[in-house]
């Protein structure tokens, strides 16, 4: 467990909240710290390394994390995390993503922990594809995810169609469920990260592209996130359009069985230039004109599309639960069908035909993520959650 200089004493003045996630919890760093100005303490439990926890003063403790099913390593991720939990008994645990949401809870609850609190960040790839060992892992999760929901005191959810589901599959109780839109962005703070216009020439010069419009699609690379129809619209638009960029940016998902490989990215016929993972996404956004995410992967609500509309970029996504959320159609951005190649080239055309049109959306979608999901309400909305886990008596009705 790393430490910061906060010490013990000052963490029994406040109630202390441990969030859980994989290996991008770092991601809620922004989050922690806004409820550290609403008087909670905070430390975070998860698989990465930890450097940026530390950077922020903030306690981390790691734990072994596989992200596909593996039942005896998923079996020592639990009993660290309940050894940890044990150890720096925190008031509140609230768990994000998949695996977390099943294990927190549980955990949570053996040691004895009150306050326990899950977020489901979408439903992820179980729930993407129609294959026939997702289809037979379906009633497993549904009856783990049952058993974890009920050692829950509340359930969040990022959009209605998942919170829907699992009230209709009877996974969580109506009254220890509530709706809380994505884990927030400080829109402010993000678009000050963009570079100046010395800097963003320099980039542009670096990356080739200038003189020309880009379109720029930022994900891991899975299948389910549209990383192919991206690339047949690309293919579709340079056929007459000649003047215009395709970038793609993500790391290559080695474990997940659906992952595209870069082999497939590579050649002088691929329109799209392929980055690689890289840690200046913001800049790489505030050079764009156009921000793409084609994704049929049940998302909870993409932080990639509030960090593009942060940047004042015209979204195109699909109309699927998670990403329709961040667009409201013909006014910030564009919906297209899931696994459309044609529609999202239509789409693209013409965005990139209409400059005035470009730029009015891109305002409108800076306007429209600090409004529907900043970083402060998301904050005030889990601090109010925070106070009434402490404040109520617990209560462990089974969900059959």
């Amino acid at each position: 467990m790393e430490r910061n200089i906060a010490g013990e004493e000052a963490r029994e003045m406040q109630p202390t909240v441990c969030y859980v996630g994989g290996e991008d919890v770092h991601m809620r760093i922004p989050l922690l710290l806004e409820l550290q100005k609403r008087g909670f303490g905070v430390l975070a439990l998860g698989s990465e390394s930890g450097e940026k926890f530390q950077e922020h003063g903030i306690f981390y403790g790691r734990y072994p994390l596989e992200r596909w099913i593996t039942p005896g390593a998923d079996l020592r991720a639990l009993v660290k995390l309940f050894n940890l939990l044990s150890k720096y008994k925190p008031d509140i645990v609230h768990a994000f993503d998949t695996k977390p949401v099943l294990m927190a809870p549980l955990a949570a609850r053996k040691a004895g922990i009150r306050g326990r609190v899950c977020t489901v960040t979408g439903l992820g790839q179980l729930f993407s594809t129609d294959s026939l060992l997702f289809s037979a892992i379906k009633p497993v999760y549904k009856w783990v995810q049952r058993w974890a929901s009920n050692a829950a005191q509340v359930m969040v959810f990022q959009n209605e169609v998942d919170q829907d589901y699992f009230l209709s599959q009877g996974i969580v109780q109506r009254e220890r469920q509530v709706l809380v839109r994505s884990s927030g962005i400080d829109v402010e703070a993000f678009a000050a990260r963009a570079l100046d216009h010395a800097e963003r020439a320099k980039l542009r010069q670096a990356l080739d592209v200038e003189g020309q419009r880009v379109v720029i699609m930022v994900a891991r690379l899975v299948k389910e996130k549209g990383v192919r129809e991206y690339v047949e619209a690309a293919n579709k638009i340079r056929q007459s359009v000649r003047d215009v960029a395709f970038l793609l940016v993500g790391p290559i998902e080695t474990e997940e069985v659906q992952t595209i490989l870069a082999d497939e990215l590579r050649g002088n016929t691929n329109p799209v230039h392929y980055l690689g993972q890289r840690n200046d996404v913001p800049a790489l956004l505030a050079l764009s004109d156009i921000f793409v995410l084609p994704s049929y992967y049940r998302e909870g609500v993409p932080r990639v599309l509030l960090e593009a509309g942060a940047m004042a970029l015209p979204l195109i996504t699909t109309d699927m639960p998670g990403c329709r959320e961040t667009v409201r159609q013909d006014w910030n951005g564009l919906l297209v069908p899931p696994r459309d190649s044609s529609a999202l080239a239509a789409a693209i055309s013409q965005l990139l035909s209409e400059e005035e049109e470009r730029r009015q959306m891109g305002a409108r979608s800076k306007q429209y993520i600090r409004d529907h999901f900043g970083l402060s309400g998301v904050a005030d909305a889990y601090a109010e959650i925070y106070a009434k886990v402490l404040a109520s008596p617990i209560r462990e009705k089974v969900i059959r």
